[in-house]
């Protein structure tokens, strides 16, 4: 699971949504990264080889409209694997929530930290997340207690969650494409590999603000947070 965001200024933004919206076609309203690489949901005439330039053409137009009219990006993932495993051994869930909760709250301490450097009061900043996630309401619920503006938002009039969109898609597609490939077993530098292998992104996401939460980095964090082992018979577990 990956999760992206990104912070800006509110005339940015609307310079944002007026010129992202000139770049997609008039039979898409909103853009999804899965619909726009398998050719559906408008899509379907931008499909085979010879539209493969046009297709480059767009995500580069795409990229730097995020570029251009952002401050910052911010991108987590986890394998659910990982997550699953750790969570067997330590009360994981119920600590610091499900992955998508977990990696939600993750990108807010991040943005937390870039706004201490801005000299910018964190609560003053609104955070919209893309309304109908599962465990949304638990993330909403933490978030605000930590003093964040989270509000609930649908994607369909906003088209900067499309930016997002495509940001997680493509961390998570190289993070999968370097476990596919062994490169954190076949490798004494393995995790450095898999973070040089999505450090593309940093094209949009500046500053480093990628991050991968591996086995081990749970295991740290359930270790730091003091966050209790599950016993043998623990039904919460899976």
């Amino acid at each position: 699971m990956s999760v992206a965001g990104f912070v800006s200024r509110l005339e940015k933004w609307a310079r944002f949504e007026s010129a992202w919206k000139s770049f997609l076609p008039d039979t898409v309203s909103m853009f999804h990264m899965t619909d726009f690489v398998t050719g559906r949901e408008g899509w379907e005439s931008w499909k085979g080889p010879e539209h493969r330039k046009l297709r480059a053409k767009l995500l580069e137009n795409l990229v730097g409209c995020i570029k251009l009219n952002t401050n910052q990006g911010f991108a987590s993932s986890v394998r659910m694997s990982d997550y699953r495993e750790v969570n067997r051994q330590f009360k994981l869930r119920e600590y610091v929530g499900s992955p998508y909760v977990f990696l939600g709250m993750s990108e807010l301490g991040r943005l937390k930290m870039w706004a201490a450097r801005a000299k910018i009061d964190h609560s003053k900043i609104l955070c919209l997340f893309e309304d109908g996630d599962h465990g949304q309401g638990d993330l909403i619920k933490r978030a605000r207690s930590e003093g964040f503006n989270a509000v609930p938002k649908s994607k369909k009039h906003l088209r900067a969650f499309d930016a997002c969109d495509l940001t997680a898609w493509r961390a998570r597609v190289q993070i999968d494409d370097a476990w596919e490939r062994q490169v954190h077993l076949n490798d004494p530098e393995g995790p450095a590999n898999i973070m040089r292998s999505i450090s593309h992104l940093e094209a949009v996401v500046r500053n480093k603000e990628v991050g991968m939460f591996s086995a081990g980095a749970l295991h740290k964090i359930c270790e730091s947070l003091d966050i209790p082992k599950r016993s043998v018979l623990d039904p919460n577990s899976k």
